[in-house]
């Protein structure tokens, strides 16, 4: 009954709009105190929570996103993705999503790659004449591939929390990541031949040639940063630190676009993020802890398993629970805090643990879009000052694209899982 207790008190604070790694961590303290657990054991578990090796991936690949976002290689891409499918109609908005996939490759932070595309793509659509809202709802859920793509800052998590082989998450992400970029392009396609969207430009071999050329090194970057990942040279660590020297290298020695100013900028954002998503991590383990001492995780899985011993009910109901966990809580929050208790449960049923992260996180990335949290959505929302209803009204569109995605993924695991 406590464990449950402490997850209302949780959701409570957080709805009264307490930042959620200060939530976590008063939560925990209040249950600790009244269970009579001395409370020397919450700065003990706030440092053993953050004091993993492999965490410091996360900083290195926020750098590594902030160095390339600041940069031409975002133009560089973007003209890329335009010589790739921009003769496609609806050209501008397949444009994005591509852009968006090239991206994914740098970044692993959904709401880092919406911020620099809502700048970008939205007003040149716009003024090519299609509806802001569109280009906003294509912005938006185009945006979710940074944590399907790898790297995957979400994916870390993941794998730090449930001990699963980072690597083999990153290679399970490319194939849906691709069914997604896919499949938001579809829905564009669709909206292009309702609406009558134009067709941004004609193909050209010499100008695709020119743009591969151009975009030539910063493609480079991530292929050897992922590259050297799964074939095993490097740890993820060391590969998120190749990746900040690399992107600094082309930043300061070749385009030399990186004055003093701009990279204290980026430094300071780094920091402000990085410190976002640990104090998470602390405060995750704190309450992580207790839970695990009540037990709760074991009990939700006798719950969710007791209620039916069919396979495709028993993944549905978790992915219905995913689904409206993402709806409150933030990625890393619902990674470190829920996925122990539902990973036993994806155990008994037979689903390898790769396969699962790659539900979860695309689980969490529709969430991203939903109301009332949707971080993503009002991050493009911000930015181009529209109101989230307007952006809904084509949006509900790509999150059912989304969603039928994550059927696809969850019920045929060789879509996630083909490596093994």
């Amino acid at each position: 009954m406590m464990g449950w207790v402490v997850v209302g008190l949780l959701f409570l604070l957080i709805a009264l709009g307490v930042p959620i790694g200060f939530a976590l961590m008063l939560t925990a303290s209040v249950a600790m105190a009244v269970s009579g657990i001395d409370l020397i054991m919450v700065p003990i578990q706030l440092f053993s929570g953050t004091n993993s090796v492999v965490l410091l991936a996360i900083p290195m690949f926020i750098l590594m996103g902030e160095v390339m976002g600041a940069t031409s290689i975002s133009a560089r891409l973007i003209a890329l993705a335009a010589a790739l499918v921009g003769w496609i109609r609806g050209g501008l908005a397949h444009v994005n999503v591509v852009t968006s996939m090239f991206l994914a490759e740098m970044s692993g932070s959904a709401v880092a790659d919406a911020a620099v595309m809502s700048k970008v793509f939205v007003p040149s659509m716009e003024r090519q004449g299609y509806p802001r809202g569109f280009a906003a709802a294509v912005t938006a859920t185009s945006a979710t591939l940074g944590i399907i793509i790898p790297p995957s800052i979400p994916m870390v998590l993941y794998g730090v929390t449930t001990n699963t082989s980072i690597k083999e998450l990153f290679i399970a992400g490319l194939l849906p990541g691709l069914l997604l970029g896919g499949a938001f392009m579809a829905t564009s396609y669709t909206f292009a031949r309702r609406e009558g969207h134009p067709v941004d430009s004609r193909f050209e071999l010499a100008r695709l040639g020119r743009s591969l050329l151009r975009a030539a090194v910063p493609l480079l970057i991530p292929v050897i940063v992922v590259g050297g990942l799964i074939v095993g040279f490097v740890t993820p660590t060391e590969a998120a630190a190749i990746g900040v020297l690399a992107a600094l290298a082309f930043g300061l020695l070749l385009q030399r676009d990186l004055g003093a100013s701009k990279l204290y900028e980026i430094l300071a954002t780094t920091v402000r993020q990085t410190s976002v998503v640990m104090m998470i991590i602390a405060g995750s383990a704190v309450l992580g802890q207790f839970l695990a001492n009540e037990q709760l995780p074991q009990k939700i899985t006798a719950g969710l398993g007791g209620l039916t011993d069919d396979y495709v009910l028993r993944l549905l109901m978790i992915n219905a629970f995913l689904l409206l966990l993402g709806m409150f809580l933030h990625a890393s929050a619902a990674i470190i805090v829920v996925v122990p208790m539902l990973l036993p449960l994806a155990r008994d049923m037979g689903i390898d643990p790769v396969h699962f992260g790659v539900i979860v996180c695309l689980n969490l990335g529709i969430g991203q879009q939903t109301p009332p949290v949707a971080s993503v959505l009002l991050t493009v929302c911000s930015a181009t000052g529209l109101r989230i209803e307007q952006v809904m009204g084509y949006g509900k569109w790509f999150i059912l694209a989304m969603f039928a995605v994550l059927m696809v993924v969850s019920y045929l695991p060789a879509t996630a899982i083909w490596f093994k």
